[in-house]
């Protein structure tokens, strides 16, 4: 029998920079490329889903989003707004069944407008945030199709599941391939999918990179005051510790983009 996840696509839409030193204390400082991480999945019966969707063109352009590129430096043209980068790959927007929103920071829903027919997914935590935002949140709802909130799932993870049992779960549909856990520290609520068939975690902005993961509790005052929660995030940062010691792989939205690459690659290629 098929896997019921057929593959997992990787799409780089846009990026930020920042440098180690501004983000750690005690780290040699180099200047380091974010990448705004988008997934698509291929469920055997679902069809696509697309998990966050990048930046907009707009965040990079639009004047009224300054104060966003002073601490967040973007770097994108408009062919790489993911609209473009599925086009290239042969896949219309229509064709996106699904479009789940680990959360709604700018680099993770400025995409959601070009798929006006998808079904959003939220989890009822990052929904709460929506329903009343901070201005810390950074929720440009203007990325948002018109018909976000008549197109919109909210799920609970609050089941248990053998298969993954370091927290709460939602199996998203229903089928034990797509298992969804809400972690709180970065942004409330933040989604982040298991994959059985493909032994593998998608863990958004758990962390800024795997390869950055043993330096967070060395995290800079700033950087820490744009986390949510400090102390959920570093639980987040624990928890992804122990998923990885157990030899699960962890991919997380701003990794490299060679490592997601080479990752899922090996994923998608086991027989």
């Amino acid at each position: 029998m098929s896997k019921i996840i057929e593959s997992i696509d990787y799409f780089p839409a846009g990026y930020c920079t920042s440098y180690t030193g501004l983000l750690f204390k005690g780290v040699k400082n180099k200047k380091m490329t974010f990448p705004a991480g988008v997934f698509l999945i291929k469920h055997r019966d679902k069809g696509y889903l697309l998990y966050d969707t990048g930046y907009h063109y707009d965040i990079k352009t639009k004047l009224r989003y300054g104060f966003y590129r002073l601490g967040t430096p973007v770097q994108m043209t408009e062919k790489d707004q993911i609209s473009y980068l599925l086009e290239a790959k042969g896949i219309k927007p229509e064709e996106i069944n699904y479009v789940l929103l680990s959360h709604l920071h700018p680099d993770h829903l400025g995409g959601a407008s070009f798929f006006p027919h998808a079904t959003f997914i939220l989890t009822k935590e990052v929904y709460e945030v929506y329903q009343k935002p901070k201005l810390k949140d950074l929720i440009f709802k203007e990325f948002l199709p018109t018909s976000f909130e008549k197109n919109l799932t909210i799920i609970r993870a609050d089941q248990q599941d053998s298969t993954f049992p370091y927290r709460p779960i939602c199996d998203l549909f229903g089928d034990g391939s797509i298992l969804v856990a809400s972690v709180d520290g970065h942004a409330r609520g933040q989604a982040c999918l298991y994959l059985p068939d493909f032994n593998l975690l998608i863990a958004a902005d758990l962390c800024w990179g795997i390869d950055l993961l043993p330096y967070t509790k060395q995290m800079h005052l700033i950087p820490s005051l744009v986390q949510d929660n400090k102390v959920d995030y570093i639980k987040g940062t624990e928890f992804l510790e122990e998923v990885l010691k157990d030899s699960i792989e962890v991919l997380v939205s701003h990794d490299p983009v060679e490592r997601i690459e080479s990752i899922l690659y090996e994923k998608n290629n086991l027989s």
